[in-house]
């Protein structure tokens, strides 16, 4: 309801008395009690007593002040007492804004009355703030008076009061407040930075106390970098901490949510913490909590990805970019290609953007080391996905040391780089690497009261990964369940399914392992056999480990098939179809590319067993103990059992007794860490193990590949001329290859091939894989 037009009466008798104070040619007049300011109103309405004496007290007793805003809501039509915080910097003339020109002895606690009006909220950590920045902000003088005594002089005015008795707080009268926040200039020449710079410089010195200290108080902090629009400052917390910041701050998500869609635009960096803030927003809404411990691990920040930030890098703009906005655009998108498994891309930016920087060397500083060490985590991941084991390797272990010496109270990026280097040792076989870092990771994720990690999945199938190599299968079952708790997970491939294979077969559930493995949509949209890279080498190597297992020899022969002769797992997969097919002199061919690539120890121990079990069932029994020996070197070194659990148990058993005094037992035991672990236990895990090897290598009858590939391929419904169109040639050039090998076997159909073909051994019992009975030819 408007306020009426009061009955104005300016008689001078009506005139309150006015008392002069040293802030008046600042201020106007101060009237120092509340019946006199009454009376001195003008225009005042319906003002209640109640509402004259808040306005009493809002204005500190100025009463120029409290009149214009009187008069300017007597001229809008609202009433005095609807009048919110908000609306009160409209309804103040320019004209009542502190004249900073004058000067004087009220210059420095007018400074500081500044500082303090522009506290979103007073309290104890805030009031040691102003104190620093009024020492940040302060010039040259001869004046001695302390920050500390010119609070007392600005109590002693009204300008500071007291909110709470209970606790001391003080407060800024609201009218005051307002009038002070409109100076953000330069100050009379008295103080040679303005609020705001002087805020800038002290929050910003603040910070690495309080995170150090662990004290309270950085709350308010990031609420006046807000409240003051020092949109650079925050940007600085986001390169200076990244993630860690939603942490270390528990209102850092609200205080990035807010930045303006006008800033997000100019500032790229803002723009990926906001997305990241938008991320933690969306889950703390889900679970109902603020609790950063839960949030935080749960929050998938590696998929955040800024659309508008996309091709900035690329677009010949570098020059107009800082260093760490080079660096957190490389990260960004390098990640948008990773995510698009378009590693090849994500590490061709990842050169662009080291080059950009590179130059940038010169000028200057490169960018904050957090920034760095997250250019260097996305750099790590993005060759793990490409299977550069070894690069990727040196580039995380930079990650961790930054961690580890720099950033120990931070958990980002130290969890993430353990759990990569777990994963990078996981694909370079270096079994033992991968353990210690698993466990790193585990301990300081409880230290920073963590329950579980960021990216637990991946932690679940490392482990897994881990407990199959000691054959600890009821931790592995135990990480696995977890795993399948957790439901679709991303960024391991077919990894996953890989573990729960082989966890199958060591259960003794190898034919139900390979039909999964066969049947799993997750393996096969991986690019298992066509990216010709050795990340792959390993989940293949474990694939027909499988196969075999179960004596599905098919399968084999379509990875063979699959994979060009360079590819990294192709030598082991036909060394495994020679094992198969008793070819004695293709094994010990493919085996030794095997043994003479750079593959890693684990698949060197899985083609060194190969070559021990062919001996063992040939009889030659000193032979095969001697290349076990170097069986058990392999596993030593990479810290795995898989080699000597993928040999049949006859082979297994026999070379285990005939080596189970060799110190080699011993050290292989050493290398897993487990307690109580002795030699005789880790051999009766491996003796306890079912047939993993079910296929007879005694042949009477030596197929050629270009033989065992036109036997496999009649073990379908196929028919003849369709089987020569994929074999490149005429039916009857096919016919007569066929009757070749019908007369080597000794039958006179493809029914009789085929029957005889799995009665022994060649090919697997199942059904045929273009499902019912192959026609006759």
């Amino acid at each position: 309801m408007p306020i009426s037009e009061p009955n104005q009466d300016n008689s001078e008798e009506s005139s309150p008395p006015r008392r002069k104070d040293a802030f008046e040619s600042y201020f106007g007049p101060l009237i120092s009690d509340q019946e006199s300011f009454a009376k001195a109103l003008r225009h005042r309405g319906d003002l209640s007593a109640t509402g004259t004496e808040h306005l009493f007290r809002c204005s500190a007793g100025r009463i120029d002040i409290a009149q214009s805003l009187v008069d300017s809501a007597y001229r809008a039509g609202i009433r005095v007492s609807d009048i919110g915080q908000s609306q009160i910097g409209a309804l103040l003339l320019p004209s009542l804004t502190p004249r900073l020109s004058v000067g004087g002895a009220q210059a420095r606690p007018l400074f500081l009355l500044a500082l303090f009006s522009w506290l979103p909220k007073i309290t104890a950590p805030t009031i040691g703030l102003v104190h620093d920045a009024y020492d940040v902000a302060e010039a040259e003088s001869s004046v001695t008076a302390t920050s500390a005594e010119l609070v007392s002089e600005l109590v002693a005015e009204g300008l500071l009061v007291v909110e709470s008795r209970e606790n001391g707080m003080l407060a800024v009268p609201g009218l005051i407040r307002s009038l002070m926040r409109r100076i953000t200039g330069p100050w009379a020449g008295e103080f040679h930075r303005s609020p705001h710079e002087a805020f800038s410089i002290a929050i910003d010195n603040a910070y690495a106390r309080a995170k150090a200290s662990d004290v309270p108080g950085y709350d308010e902090f990031l609420d006046l970098v807000v409240e003051i629009e020092d949109w650079e400052l925050l940007e600085q917390m986001w390169t200076r901490r990244s993630i860690n910041v939603f942490d270390d701050v528990a209102n850092a998500v609200d205080a990035f949510l807010s930045v303006p869609a006008h800033v997000i635009a100019k500032r790229p960096i803002l723009a990926l913490a906001r997305s990241a803030a938008r991320r933690m927003d969306s889950m703390r809404s889900r679970l109902g909590t603020e609790d950063s411990t839960r949030l935080v691990p749960l929050t998938d920040f590696d998929s955040v990805v800024v659309p508008s930030v996309h091709g900035l890098l690329s677009a010949g703009n570098g020059a107009a970019l800082s260093v760490d906005e080079i660096a957190t655009l490389t990260t960004a998108e390098a990640r948008l290609h990773r995510s698009n498994r378009d590693y090849e891309a994500a590490l061709r930016t990842i050169d662009l953007g080291r080059e950009l920087l590179r130059n940038r060397d010169v000028e200057g500083p490169g960018p904050a080391a957090m920034m760095q060490a997250g250019l260097n985590l996305e750099h790590g991941k993005n060759l793990v996905s490409a299977g550069r084991f070894g690069e990727a390797l040196r580039i995380l272990q930079r990650v961790v040391q930054y961690s580890e010496t720099y950033a120990p109270n931070s958990w980002h990026p130290m969890l993430a780089g353990y759990v990569e280097l777990a994963l990078a040792n996981l694909g370079h076989g270096h079994g033992k690497e991968m353990g210690r870092n698993l466990t790193l990771a585990r301990d300081k994720a409880r230290i920073f009261g963590m329950e579980t990690l960021p990216g637990e999945h991946k932690w679940q199938c490392l482990d897994a990964m881990r407990s199959l190599d000691r054959l600890d299968l009821d931790s592995a079952g135990t990480a696995l369940g977890k795993l399948r708790h957790a439901g679709t997970v991303t960024g391991l491939g077919s990894l996953p399914t890989i573990a729960e294979s082989l966890y199958r077969v060591y259960t003794g559930r190898a034919s139900i392992a390979a039909k999964e493995l066969i049947d799993n949509a997750a393996a096969r949209n991986t690019p298992m056999t066509s990216s010709s890279n050795t990340r792959y080498s390993g989940i293949v190597n474990i694939a027909s480990f499988v196969y075999l297992a179960a004596g599905e020899t098919k399968p084999i022969q379509d990875l063979a098939t699959q994979m060009p002769p360079t590819h990294p797992a192709y030598s082991l997969v036909k060394a495994r179809q020679s094992f198969v097919f008793g070819q004695r002199d293709q094994l010990w061919s493919y085996t030794a590319r095997v043994l003479n690539s750079a593959d890693g120890p684990r698949l060197k121990g899985c083609a060194a067993a190969l070559r021990a079990a062919f001996l063992h069932h040939e009889g030659q029994d000193s032979a095969a103990v001697d290349s076990f020996g170097h069986v058990l070197d392999y596993c030593i070194i990479g810290s795995t059992l898989m080699p000597i659990a993928q040999m049949s148990k006859s082979s297994r058993s026999a070379l285990i007794e005939a080596t189970a005094s060799r110190s080699a037992w011993t050290d292989l035991v050493e290398t897993f860490d487990e307690p109580n672990l002795s030699v005789e236990y880790l051999q009766e895990r491996l003796l306890d193990l079912p047939e993993t090897l079910r296929v007879s290598v005694d042949r009477e009858i030596e197929l050629s590949s270009a033989e065992l590939s036109l036997l496999f391929a009649i073990d379908s419904q196929k028919p003849v001329p369709q089987i020569a169109r994929e074999f490149g040639v005429v039916a009857g050039t096919l016919k007569n290859r066929l009757s070749a090998l019908y007369k080597k076997f000794g039958v006179g159909s493809r029914a009789e091939m085929l029957e005889h073909a799995k009665r022994n051994g060649y090919l697997s019992l199942t059904e045929a894989s273009g499902g019912g009975s192959a026609s006759s030819d």
